[in-house]
């Protein structure tokens, strides 16, 4: 069922000159049907042939569950910019054992540069595609085309992992012994990276286009992930034992592509509720999910693909938008001109439009993003992010009254499938955090969810504009992660440490932890007081270049040297987003 944005209740305070967002039909995506008609699909129809010689086949296969990590660039970016986090998610997938074949998307551009590059044939990353055109693709699939048969048997035998399942990295040679044997096989689980590459140059004609696009991509990829799959099974001489599938997405949206990520997860819930046969939907004015094994059906052709949300991430991602949230105050006929400047985008940062506080406040947008089986959100603290400050990337406002728990008190939540899932390892518990080691995690909090009708409404009518959005945000249940990057910020002076007045002055410099010392749970207003002032006893001046820390950019040698510190916050994520990706697999 659609919820009608229309109906929503819309706050503009007087000085932003608000204009409610209309949505352009001509640029919505078409339904799952028509998405990506040149992929060419095995009938059993058009195959007589190949449909005799199956007759005798008792080899049953099936497709397990397909686990997709969608990374989202943010404005002005590219596909590459996030290959560190697409790499170190990938490799930490592989090296804990989580799933039975990692791979990224055969339509990846940043998996396939990846592959080129590494050393020998680049087989730890398979590329599907055959209709992908990019010279790094053809090279690598004319160096398989000069494999004899006996090279390819011989290195499909030795893909072959510890625990008896085949890498990602495996060719479809036929052993004519298999057709009179019976076999039950093991559906394995399957994990694929992806980076988005819809929105590259595109980023400037707003968050609605952007993410429809997005939305567009993801399903192609997805489609074109299943499509391979039952090709695979076709060319095997096996049998297709399920027309069901499960899927789950998992998003991960850097900056901007935060926002791209959280319209595209409404959109794809709109075009699967068209098609589902599994209502999900319970009272439209409550956003608590009804359990974890919700999901929405998508039918396609002869598949039913079984959407799950799974883990939805943002890493400095402008959330409240950018009115207000600037590094330096300005005036709004300041931001006005800013916003003009950066075309639609910037309509909608500077909220021109009402577009963020209806995505912030509408059930058309949170109930999707409540789906999800996990929210999280990076942010840089400190004043170390120029352009996306930690109060708007995690939600934070001045008059909001929402309630964070420090990380160690999450068990007071009272959501004990979030406590279940800490004390089975999941997040830092199993396998460490770098960037905790470092030192850079300032502190965690999580954020209890609530349903809409006990959600707490200002009382001025001032607050009712980025305090409604902050605290309808929080309701969802979010783990708010805050870094202090500035030790990893190359440009950085060292200052002389200043002396203790007085004896009686608080040893404590980070005013986040002050916070906890009098209180295990604080309220949004003083948090975000706190991210947004400098440690007492700060010995580190350096520019608030973290926006593009935080991520590890990389784009050429220079941004790669820079950034190199916030690689020890992606490996952090890429551990956390594997073990929750794959708790999903525990839970069903």
């Amino acid at each position: 069922m659609t919820i009608d944005a229309s109906s929503v209740d819309v706050v503009a305070t007087p000085h932003q000159s608000a204009a409610p967002y209309q949505e352009n039909p001509s640029t919505r995506v078409s339904p799952l049907m028509s998405i990506n008609p040149n992929i060419e699909v095995v009938s059993p129809d058009a195959h007589p042939t190949q449909r005799d010689e199956t007759k005798n086949i008792h080899q049953h296969q099936v497709i397990g569950p397909i686990h997709f990590c969608f990374i989202v660039h943010g404005h002005k970016g590219r596909p590459g910019d996030l290959s560190y986090l697409h790499q170190t998610v990938r490799d930490t997938a592989r090296d804990h054992h989580k799933f039975d074949v990692v791979d990224c998307s055969g339509q990846c551009v940043v998996g396939a540069t990846l592959a080129a590059n590494s050393d020998g044939a680049g087989e730890d990353v398979t590329s599907h595609s055959e209709h992908d055109s990019s010279p790094k693709k053809i090279r690598r699939r004319s160096k398989r085309d000069k494999l004899t048969l006996k090279e390819r048997l011989q290195r499909r035998k030795s893909s072959k992992k510890v625990d008896g399942s085949e890498d990602a990295t495996q060719f479809n040679v036929d052993s004519e012994s298999s057709k009179d044997k019976e076999v039950s096989s093991h559906a394995k689980s399957t994990f694929i990276v992806h980076n988005a590459s819809c929105n590259e140059g595109k980023t400037h004609d707003g968050v609605i286009k952007g993410g429809e696009r997005l939305v567009n991509e993801m399903l192609e990829v997805i489609r074109h992930e299943i499509e391979t799959k039952k090709q695979t099974i076709n060319n095997d001489n096996q049998v297709l034992e399920s027309d069901t599938i499960d899927v789950t997405i998992s998003v991960v949206g850097n900056s901007l592509g935060g926002l791209y990520g959280r319209y595209a997860i409404a959109r794809l819930a709109e075009i699967a509720e068209e098609y589902t046969k599994n209502s999900i939907v319970s009272d439209v004015n409550d956003t608590t999910p009804n359990d974890e094994t919700d999901y929405y059906t998508l039918v396609d052709r002869d598949m039913n693909i079984r959407i799950h949300f799974n883990v939805f991430c943002s890493t400095a991602s402008p959330h409240l938008g950018c009115a207000g949230h600037t590094y330096f105050p300005i005036p709004r006929a300041a931001e006005m001109g800013i916003a003009h400047g950066l075309g639609e985008t910037g309509r909608d940062l500077f909220r021109l439009n009402d577009l963020l506080h209806t995505m912030a406040t509408s059930p058309r947008f949170l109930r999707p993003l409540a789906r999800f089986r996990r929210r999280i959100a990076y942010a840089n603290a400190f004043g170390t992010d120029f352009v996306v400050p930690g109060t708007t990337a995690a939600f934070l406002d001045k008059d909001s009254e929402s309630l964070h728990y420090f990380d160690e008190y999450v068990e007071e939540l009272g959501d004990q499938v979030l406590v279940d899932s800490i004390r089975k390892g999941i997040d830092k518990a199993e396998t460490g955090c770098p960037a905790s080691e470092r030192g850079l995690v300032v502190a965690t909090f999580h954020t209890p969810r609530v349903s809409v009708g006990e959600l707490k409404q200002p009382s001025s009518k001032r607050a009712n504009d980025l305090s409604v959005m902050a605290t309808s945000l929080d309701s969802l249940g979010w783990k708010k992660v805050f870094i202090d990057i500035r030790k990893e910020i190359p440009l950085g002076v060292s200052l002389p440490a200043l002396p203790i007045r007085s004896a009686s002055e608080p040893t404590l410099s980070c005013p986040i932890q002050q916070l906890k010392t009098t209180s295990r749970v604080v309220e949004s207003r003083h948090l975000a007081s706190a991210i947004a002032s400098n440690p007492s006893k700060s010995t580190i001046l350096s520019l608030p270049v973290g926006h593009n820390t935080i991520c590890a950019y990389s784009r050429g040698p220079v941004s790669t040297a820079m950034n190199t510190g916030g690689r020890f916050v992606m490996d952090s994520l890429a551990i956390e987003l594997t073990n929750e990706i794959s708790l999903w697999n525990d839970l069903n």
